[in-house]
């Protein structure tokens, strides 16, 4: 009894924490709620069809800077218009037989599902995917070529709407004055470094710190990004000091103190690392006083001191904070040098280094084709068109391992539910009662508010796109109020169909557990590793070897990975639950200490 008791509060403490608001949260839910009611709006007046699709997909895009956006959103909107083209071209050289759409399918799923693990861009090929199959299964229905054509360009005119609208939206309401913009990045790194060094003193209370594995990540996300992002705000500030706006003074220098404090910060995080430190609280406290009095300069007009005995790299960190202290109050700083740095240079590559080497990519894509492929052949089994999303629910949350498996389609089905209930409540309440794009706006405003919200959360973030995609899809079928609630019904039945399939192909044919995962993301670290020391030892070589930025990326994107694969740990069932949970916290602290072993390497990378 005390047991499920303690269980229950840790999960509503942890949807409390889930939802929980923080600096940024309201705005960025207003910016989607605002991006939803202009595209709705201007999708009711210009009478364009299939913008309640479209709608759900826009929350796939949100992201904190508008560049990521257009970025984000050029992917989606590419990945569509490529099914879209694939899709029609296969139809017309097999005459849309039906034997041959469902090769089409077969083949459009397996080709999406071995690029998103594959390759470096996972969402355009999601969303190749999804509209490929989209569009190859709308000639099933038996409609006109007309009409299916027609109905393919307005799905993909929808959404080219709907990311125009997001992306105007994060320009005009997230860009601030380049002056502003600068100083927010720089204090949202010093607070990272505040905080994490706040966790790490505190750390011997509790020896698996959740707490400092998120700090600890969050540094990671920075230290990774470099400098890059803050020289551009920096070149954007100097661009426009010609026209009166002041550039501030040492700025650059600054920038370059910090990305060094935050390479060698990242150390610290690593389990190795940390028992260096474990008997300097102390000092890891003064620290985190020091960026805390680098945020409010006028209030600290001291740092304080660190204790002499301290270990070499808290010394350095700290010295390099006392110096950016100093560049507060200098005024010749302009003339200084910016200290030397980890450029990272913006390197892409479409294909993952082992993506053809390794078995698991074409492992993972036959397992979501087969998977697919029943929930097609059930579908239209059944003659029930509006179980489709069986086949969605399987592109959208058919992952690598059966703990992540579980875990998004737990928040997709729960993320359903609430959609379709408020979606049926809107329709059956509400509607009768409604005659105005105002009251229709008042209503889907507050959704879409809602769904951003529950978007940003550090976790559940998925719960907050279903809650959107079910409400849309139920409450706004075309330019008239809805009058049916059977698609919310259909909606949620397919999910749970879709799921049935993908725990017996994932979870009792051919499982893939969250360990195996970790074992992946271990070998790829320290193949990393191996090549960052070939780099340092034959530098003469290093075209015939990745280049330091594309391993850095590498390593990053893995950790990213196994932060959430560690989380999923959670979600595993069975009879070897406990040994699946032993063997991923195993193989995690492995994972970090090759990470550790990479990042102290590159820190003695000389600088070019």
């Amino acid at each position: 009894m005390k047991s499920s008791r303690s269980k229950g509060n840790r999960t509503l403490e942890l949807i409390r924490n889930e939802i929980s608001p923080y600096r940024g949260r309201l705005a960025g839910s207003l910016r989607d709620a605002l991006g939803v009611i202009l595209a709705l709006t201007i999708s009711l007046t210009l009478r364009v069809p299939g913008i309640s699709l479209a709608l759900a997909l826009l929350f796939l895009m949100q992201r904190e800077r508008p560049g990521l956006t257009l970025r984000v959103g050029i992917q989606i909107f590419a990945g569509a218009v490529l099914a879209g083209a694939a899709s029609l071209f296969w139809v017309q050289i097999t005459d849309s037989t039906e034997v041959m759409r469902f090769l089409g399918v077969v083949i459009g799923v397996f080709i999406a599902a071995f690029c998103m693990v594959a390759t470096t861009i996972p969402l355009f090929w999601t969303i190749f995917g999804f509209y490929g199959f989209l569009d190859l299964s709308s000639w099933d229905a038996h409609r006109t070529q007309d009409a299916i054509v027609t109905s393919t360009l307005y799905n993909i005119a929808s959404l080219g709407l709907v990311v125009l609208c997001a992306v105007a939206v994060e320009y005009i309401f997230g860009t601030k004055h380049p002056a502003e913009e600068l100083e927010q990045e720089i204090n949202r790194r010093l607070t990272a470094l505040s905080l994490f060094f706040r966790a790490l003193a505190y750390q011997q209370f509790n020896p698996y710190n959740q707490q400092l594995r998120s700090r600890h990540h969050t540094l990671l996300q920075y230290a990774h990004a470099g400098d890059i992002y803050l020289n551009e705000l920096y070149d954007r500030l100097r661009g426009l000091s010609q026209f009166g706006s002041k550039t501030p003074l040492g700025i650059h220098y600054r920038i370059g103190l910090l990305t060094r404090v935050l390479n060698k910060s990242v150390l610290l995080g690593f389990p190795a690392s940390r028992q260096l430190v474990e008997e300097h609280q102390t000092a890891c406290l003064t620290i985190a006083e020091a960026c805390e009095a680098l945020l409010n300069p006028a209030e600290h007009p001291k740092l304080g001191s660190l204790e002499p005995h301290s270990p070499a790299l808290l010394r350095e960190i700290f010295l390099e904070l006392q110096q950016y202290r100093s560049t507060l109050q200098d005024t010749d700083v302009p003339s200084k040098a910016s200290p030397p740095t980890l450029q990272v240079t913006r390197a892409f590559r479409h294909f993952l280094s082992d993506a053809f080497s390794s078995p698991n990519a074409v492992l993972y894509a036959l397992k979501l084709t087969l998977a697919a492929t029943i929930c097609y052949i059930l579908y239209n089994a059944f003659a029930w068109p509006g179980i489709v999303t069986c086949v969605v629910t399987v592109l959208f949350t058919g992952l690598n391992s059966t703990g992540a498996m579980r875990q998004k389609q737990l928040y997709r089905f729960s993320g359903a539910a609430i959609g379709g209930a408020l979606g049926i409540a809107t329709v059956s309440l509400l509607y009768p009662n409604m005659d105005s794009i105002t009251s229709l706006i008042i209503v889907v405003a507050p959704i879409a508010f809602l769904s951003g919200w529950i978007l940003r959360s550090p976790r559940m973030g998925y719960v907050g796109v279903q809650i959107g995609f079910a409400f849309f899809l139920t409450a706004l079928p075309g330019f008239s109020a809805a009058t049916q609630i059977a698609p919310a019904r259909d909606r949620v039945i397919g999910v749970a169909l879709g799921i049935l399939v993908m725990w017996f192909i994932f979870d009792q044919l051919w499982p893939s557990r969250t360990s195996d995962a970790l074992s992946g993301i271990l070998t790829r670290i320290q193949k990393a590793t191996e090549e960052l020391h070939k780099i340092q030892l034959h530098p003469e070589k290093q075209n015939s070897v990745p280049s330091f930025e594309q391993l850095r990326n590498t390593v990053s994107m893995e950790l990213a990975n196994m932060q959430q694969l560690d989380f999923a740990t959670r979600f595993e069932s069975g009879r070897h639950r406990k040994q699946e949970f032993i063997r991923s916290r195993r193989l995690v602290r492995e994972i970090e200490s090759s990470s550790e072993q990479f990042y102290s390497m590159a820190l003695q990378r000389p600088n070019s």
